[in-house]
């Protein structure tokens, strides 16, 4: 089996650059790296993972925190980040957390883990938990999500097919400063001069669930509280199909009496029935984003600043307003 040595004399560098190399500890020039991986690469030297993190007091493992493992979104963005952790010889492990036993959160965070990707719901609020205690990347900070346009693209779509009565399934709970989708949604119902009626605004449940079933609970308060729809805006696509589920129990058709749209892109929406209208955040690109964000963190690089901005994606549950409406 060879060595690092090895390697070193066929590529006529020093075991230490070597190990620059392969630890991506310290920049080399293009012309080293390259005799440097060819050498690799024909001796098929392998480092010896568990040697090199004790010795690094590293692990080269990372975890994601999500807090609903149902949801495809997040399986998109856990694809994104490995493919940049790959690269870098790191694994990612999918973790869900529960925010009703909080001291757990801090226990996997301390569980042999190099740092952590923030992908829950309420990321902050799991920020705070973790402190200093490891390095952890979540959208917000060097990586943003632009919703705005996207939102504003959505109510205004919903207007020019005459929807005036439309209703916000919020699943988080409706805060202006942490629920910053909701935010839009209302600011863009008042910029196209349609009423944001508060009994159209369903908050989300104690434990914030974002579902399928959260989706059909939601349209159920809404049937319940005898208020006209038109359209619904969902937090995300699980929400949404839920809520087209419900609908359709409740004698309801989509697109033809209530057009729905949702949030994330997941790739069921694009093969349900009818398609799903959704906004696309390109999940993969963000989990790689944060991934990104996380290594740099880890191995103590300049961090450069990134935003997605998403995009309204219009499909089949959207539909015209009904006519007697």
């Amino acid at each position: 089996m060879a060595t690092r040595k090895d390697v070193a004399d066929q590529a006529k560098v020093s075991v230490a650059t070597v190990s620059y190399v392969v630890n991506h500890t310290k920049n080399v020039t293009p012309e080293v790296r390259a005799r440097v991986e060819e050498a690799i690469k024909e001796l098929d030297y392998r480092p010896n993972m568990i040697a090199r993190g004790l010795a690094m007091k590293q692990t080269q493992h990372v975890a994601m925190f999500v807090n609903n493992l149902k949801n495809p979104y997040y399986s998109e963005m856990l694809a994104g980040a490995q493919t940049v952790a790959s690269e870098h010889g790191y694994i990612v492990s999918i973790i869900m957390i529960d925010y009703s036993n909080q001291e757990e959160i801090l226990k996997l965070a301390a569980r042999g883990v190099d740092g952590v990707i923030v992908a829950t719901a309420s990321s902050d609020e799991t920020a705070k938990l973790i402190g200093n205690s490891i390095p952890f990347a979540k959208c917000g900070d060097y990586v943003d999500i632009d919703y705005r346009s996207a939102i504003f693209e959505s109510v205004k779509a919903l207007k020019n097919h005459g929807h005036r009565k439309i209703a916000y399934l919020s699943g988080l709970k409706m805060n202006n400063r942490t629920h910053i989708r909701y935010k839009f949604v209302k600011d863009a119902l008042k910029q196209n001069g349609l009423s944001c009626n508060p009994l159209l605004m369903i908050d989300g449940d104690e434990r914030e669930n974002t579902d399928e079933e959260a989706g059909k609970k939601a349209v159920r308060k809404l049937m319940e509280s005898g208020e006209k729809f038109t359209a619904i805006l969902a937090l995300n696509d699980l929400m949404a199909l839920g809520a087209i589920t419900e609908l359709h129990e409740c004698g309801l058709s989509v697109p033809e009496d209530v057009s729905v749209i949702g949030c994330d892109d997941i790739q069921i929406s694009r093969f349900c029935v009818p398609k799903l209208s959704t906004i696309d955040v390109s999940s993969f690109e963000i989990g790689s984003l944060l991934m990104k964000q996380l290594l740099g963190m880890i191995e103590h690089r300049r961090i450069e600043e990134k935003t997605v901005v998403a995009k309204y994606l219009e499909r089949e549950s959207v539909g015209d307003c009904p006519a007697n409406l």
